[in-house]
């Protein structure tokens, strides 16, 4: 696994330990649970955290998303993961109304929903990759934030919260709910009789 990112494991129904003993019925229903309850993990782990910091829209789990499953259970391993990209989220990003580079006179920023902040000498800039950055430029030299990254002589680059971070608080509020649902689902799916 890169080393920038952050994994959580659903493993598997308390009491089926040694799936090796189990019978096929049961590990493939164990399987599907597991699997169920991963992208329903997915899914509220993304929407809750949209709800405590304003990640643009499909910055989560769209296309390209920061917070993927990266690995479904299957019939030799009842594990499951879902990943957090562990790189700080550019603030150009929770830029109210956009970044355009060249424009001066600061920046609003929301990076908690409903708490915007002027930001007065910050500034878009274009990187070297394409991508817009918000930078700001200190009279002292001295980092302005924890997370700022130094680009030239006074001037760093602003960063906001990483989906790790974020991710790493909200799978345990979610925890309990993705464990009743994957207990109910294996239930559901046994009584199928797939």
């Amino acid at each position: 696994m890169p080393a920038d990112y952050f994994a959580v494991a659903i493993e598997g129904l308390t009491g089926l330990s040694d799936i090796s003993q189990l019978d096929d019925k049961v590990l493939k229903t164990a399987k599907l649970a597991v699997n169920a309850a991963t992208r329903r993990a997915q899914s509220l782990a993304a929407r809750s955290m949209e709800q405590q910091i304003r990640f643009p829209r499909g910055y989560l789990t769209g296309n390209n998303g920061r917070l993927s499953i990266t690995k479904f259970a299957d019939s030799t391993d009842l594990t499951a993961k879902i990943t957090g990209r562990d790189r700080p989220t550019s603030l150009a990003r929770f830029v109210v109304g956009g970044a355009k580079p060249g424009t001066r006179g600061g920046v609003t920023v929301e990076v908690d929903p409903g708490i915007a902040k002027r930001m007065p000498g910050a500034f878009a800039i274009r990187l070297k990759n394409g991508n817009i950055g918000l930078a700001l430029r200190t009279k002292s030299g001295r980092r302005p934030s924890l997370g700022a990254k130094q680009i030239a002589e006074n001037l760093y680059l602003l960063y906001g919260p990483d989906v790790a971070e974020v991710f790493n608080q909200t799978r345990e509020m979610i925890r309990d709910d993705v464990e009743a649902f994957m207990t109910n689902e294996f239930t559901r799916l046994l009584e199928l009789d797939l």
